[in-house]
């Protein structure tokens, strides 16, 4: 009997085949491998076919048959100067054009150890590839290589990939609990009716699957734009607060909210205006976890837009995304209102965080950069990032050293592995708590600066004697 809520998680999950096609040129020795055991190890239910096509340019029969009978085709890598290795494009054009109308039945998925930030190129690569050829991509998963060392790591990629296994089933499902709470953002100017009633629809459809929801129209309110004043790195307040609306529109999204739906347009790459002048305010809590546990859905109008219009908010929104929240589906067209909301139930019911994916670390980690060179201006950043370990020294592993030769190089793969073999031999044994959904909203931050007590300081300090 397991004490974790492992087993609830996975009530109403399917088994499924599932063919894992392994680019590392480590083969056996790599670490994205040895993750998709730690998965086998879990998921006893389904069948892993694992492939280990590392360094081949081309595919074969026995690869065509296994996708035959998969019914999800789970693709691993690391990153190769910030995109796929060139074997994997070779062998994806190969296998496309021997098996494309099989593949046209399968659904696809993309898994990578690089590193969060590191891995947006790559996987953006591989979205454009399955975009392209008209194939089922599902919501792929990014982890550093030592995640799964970690009990947090372990949750969300089973986390993720029983995300997976019910997004590919065909049930109706809703809310799990009744605590839910949405906010609807319409965030155009009034002119545009299309979007407005997909912002009523969102609101309905929400509040059919069991989540209180809430509306804001943000042409009601009065919303300045940034003077780039930089009071918000060192207050974190802005100083435009008491001057506009903005504290009172934001109020909606951070108190106790679960799920944030934007419903507006694309506009030549980016956000509208008012939605981008309201998100730009937000950089005075960029450093703070208030938006760590909300799911945020992205419905835009895209039409009249280009591939490279939508290529640019991806890479926007994985940046902007540092802000907090789980970024469900970037790019959205106003009748897929359905899946969106099939999406953001699962993602809720499955407790999935958005500090652990890929999306939007780069703006959090410029503000723990930022809060190391200025520590005289934002004490208090410094020393929150300070206390979740963020300047913690990065411990050595004594099975890694230099490499000289292929030997060398094999000895340390081989080393770098001793502790991810002993996480799948405890994985029967220590299955990560992940049955219950935990919220660190907290109080809302400050809106308003208060000046600290500090001690005064000179520039100069007078000479010794």
């Amino acid at each position: 009997m397991q004490k974790n809520g492992y087993y609830i998680i996975m009530k109403g999950c399917i088994a499924l085949n599932i063919l894992v096609f392994s680019f590392s040129p480590k083969n056996e020795t790599s670490i994205t491998y040895h993750s998709v055991l730690y998965l086998q190890k879990i998921f006893k239910e389904d069948n892993f076919d694992i492939h280990l096509v590392g360094g081949k340019c081309s595919c074969t029969e026995d690869d065509g048959s296994a996708m035959e009978k998969a019914d999800l085709v789970m693709l691993i890598s690391s990153l190769f100067h910030f995109s796929a290795p060139h074997q994997m494009m070779l062998f994806l054009d190969d296998l496309y054009e021997k098996y494309g109308d099989i593949m046209k039945r399968k659904t696809f998925v993309f898994y990578t150890t690089s590193g969060k930030i590191m891995d947006i190129t790559i996987h953006g690569y591989v979205e454009n590839y399955f975009n392209h050829h008209g194939l089922k991509y599902e919501r792929s998963l990014s982890q550093f290589d030592c995640s799964i060392l970690e009990e947090e790591g372990r949750a969300e990629i089973v986390r993720w990939f029983t995300y997976i296994k019910q997004h590919m089933s065909d049930d109706d499902v809703r809310f799990k609990d009744s605590k839910c709470k949405a906010v609807v953002f319409d965030l155009t100017d009034g002119s545009n009716a299309r979007i407005s009633k997909a912002a009523e629809n969102a609101e309905k459809a929400l509040a059919e699957k069991g989540a209180n929801v809430s509306r804001v129209n943000l042409r009601d309110y009065k919303i300045l734009g940034c003077n780039a004043c930089y009071g918000c790195y060192t207050t974190c307040v802005c100083v435009l607060n008491k001057a506009d609306e903005w504290v009172k529109s934001f109020e909606d999204v951070m108190k106790d909210t679960d799920i944030v739906f934007y419903v507006g347009e694309l506009h030549y790459g980016m956000l509208g205006p008012m939605h981008k002048a309201w998100l730009d305010r937000q950089v005075q809590f960029g450093r703070r976890p208030f938006f760590r546990e909300k799911i945020f859905d992205f419905l835009l109008d895209t039409d009249g837009s280009t591939a490279d219009d939508l290529n640019m908010f991806k890479i926007h929104t994985a940046a902007m995304g540092g802000f907090g929240g789980d970024v469900n589906c970037c790019i959205g067209d106003l009748n897929e209102l359905d899946e969106h909301i099939r999406s953001a139930v699962l993602i809720y019911n499955n407790e999935m965080r958005h500090q652990q994916d890929f999306y939007g670390v780069g703006v959090d980690l410029k503000f723990k950069r930022l809060a190391v060179e200025i520590q005289n201006m934002a004490v208090k950043d410094y020393e929150y990032f300070k206390s979740t370990g963020a300047y913690k020294p990065v411990t050595v592993n004594p099975n890694i050293a230099p490499v000289y030769s292929g030997e060398d190089s094999m000895r340390t793969k081989k080393g770098r592995l001793v502790p991810y073999r002993a996480v799948i031999n405890d994985a029967d044994t220590n299955i990560p708590d992940i049955s219950v959904r935990t919220r660190i909203n907290g109080p809302m931050p400050l809106t308003e600066y208060v000046k600290p007590d500090t001690k005064k300081f000179g520039l100069f300090s007078k000479k010794s004697k």
